[in-house]
């Protein structure tokens, strides 16, 4: 009786560890079943979507000829950088480049140098971006075009046609103008470091549009008495004293002879007689130093202006939180002397680094005319190859032609010259050529880094300001 009490609950344990055992096993199964399942849906979705891996990116390289094969196994590089997954990341900072006097006909041309095709073309840094937007020449369909609304447009978001004209009543112009601001002022109330870079005058159309100052008269020299008795202030005056330049923590470029009355004037560096001439004895110079001053008491800053390139060069750069520079009496190409593109562009980047809390810097080359174009891609080309490799950082190269000539309302230029054809290639093939260089041409915008796929396609000028401005809105919100 015993032994048979005994065997049945050996028979029960036995059936108990069995039960375990086969639910172990069963979900053991079906983890295995629900595994397989969930890499079959994976891999269908990446061959969907086209998100596999980079390095399954192939082609034929049985089927094509040997000749073929290096430039096949180049061209596949290209696409697997494309294919590359996007960052959801926005970048830290944002640095622009502005090339004025440079359209995509001249850099398709500069590419070749000396036209001599045998030598191979020029592989521009620029050229290895991987996005690319065409910005529209709105000039041809816009009545009147003049340069200043043209930077108003690129620099503040507001089309062309609706930006406000100049008023000599400054009352009337600001009521008209106090909501614009530019993406720099932007930056400066999301609390990022900003700068400005010209080798044109600080006080030019670019300096204007983003200082948001009103009026196109760059000292008082030429602005009428009427504006002068309604209280206007010329552009070096605002750009001094405005909000926007106060708050710049580079500001680099020529124009002395706007901002003092009395200029040392060198035989390397001449007072421009075609540019504006201050003459009521002012000294913006001065201005600005006693201005850092006092905000230096209420909060410790460190700033330095300077006015030569060896001051510029022996700079500890990366100590000082403000950085103002007036490299030239006019525009640096006035003056012999004046430090190189690339030499502005590392001493503000040290400057704009210091807090590591995010930048914004537009940095501006203007091409004069009869200058050597392919010598100043080059410039800026060995400016950004030296750049150092910054992972958080947005780079966007602008290419413009700053032609902007003046256009009928209802037909564009471009429309009107080939409605024109047979009597145009009448004309000697001279006149054909200064008529087809003059058309507005689209603006080419390179982009490199964090959030550069968003700049494609062909877009309105405005797209610039309104790109960049989301970029560092967003970019604060992840610091």
């Amino acid at each position: 009786m015993v032994t048979t009490q005994r065997t049945k609950e050996i028979c029960q344990i036995i059936r108990l560890k069995s039960t375990q055992v086969f639910l172990v096993a069963g979900s053991c199964l079906v983890t295995v079943m629900v595994t397989l399942l969930c890499i079959g849906f994976m891999t269908r979705y990446e061959v969907e979507n086209e998100v596999a891996n980079v390095a399954d990116v192939d082609y034929w390289k049985d089927k094509v000829a040997t000749s073929q094969k290096i430039w096949y196994d180049k061209g596949i590089d290209e696409l697997n950088e494309a294919l590359r997954p996007t960052d959801f990341t926005y970048p830290k900072n944002v640095r622009i480049f502005v090339l004025q006097g440079i359209d995509g006909r001249d850099l398709a041309g500069l590419r070749f140098p000396n036209r001599d095709t045998s030598r191979g073309n020029t592989n521009f840094i620029w050229d290895r971006f991987p996005h690319l937007a065409r910005l529209e020449n709105s000039c041809s369909q816009q009545f009147p075009c003049e340069v200043a609304r043209v930077s108003r447009a690129f620099w503040s978001g507001i089309p062309l046609d609706k930006v406000p004209e100049s008023q000599e009543d400054c009352g009337r112009a600001f009521n008209a103008t106090q909501t614009s601001i530019s993406i720099l002022r932007q930056a400066q109330l999301a609390g990022l470091r900003t700068g400005f870079v010209t080798t044109q005058r600080i006080t030019g159309f670019t300096g204007a549009a983003l200082g948001n100052t009103n009026g196109n008269f760059e000292c008082n020299e030429r602005m009428p008495r009427s504006a002068i008795e309604s209280g206007c202030q010329d552009i070096a005056h605002q750009l001094i004293s405005g909000e926007t330049g106060k708050s710049l923590n580079v500001l680099i470029g020529g124009g002395r002879q706007m901002l003092s009355s009395l200029v040392p004037n060198t035989k390397y560096d001449p007072v421009d007689e075609l540019l504006c001439e201050s003459n009521d004895g002012r000294n913006l110079l001065k201005d600005w130093r006693t201005q850092k001053l006092r905000e230096s008491k209420v909060n410790p800053i460190i700033f330095d202006l300077i006015q030569r390139s060896d001051e510029l060069d022996s700079l500890n750069a990366s100590s000082f939180d403000y950085l103002m520079g007036v490299m030239a009496n006019g525009d640096l190409s006035g003056n012999s002397k004046a430090p190189s593109l690339k030499l502005m562009v590392e001493k503000s980047l040290q400057v704009l680094n210091k807090y590591k809390q995010g930048y914004l810097l537009i940095v501006e080359q203007f091409i004069p005319s009869g200058v050597d174009k392919r010598e100043q891609l080059q410039l800026l080309n060995d400016t950004l190859v030296n750049l150092h490799k910054d992972q958080e950082t947005l780079t966007l190269v602008l290419m413009t032609s700053a032609i902007y000539p003046k256009a009928s309302l209802d037909v564009s230029e471009e429309t009107e010259t080939i409605s024109l054809l047979p009597e145009i290639f009448n004309e000697p093939e001279s006149e054909i050529q200064k008529r087809m260089y003059q058309m507005p041409s689209e603006s080419l915008l390179f982009a490199q880094g964090l959030k550069s796929p968003i700049f494609h396609g062909v877009r309105k000028e405005t797209f610039l300001a309104h790109a960049v401005s989301h970029v560092l809105s967003r970019s604060r919100t992840q610091t």
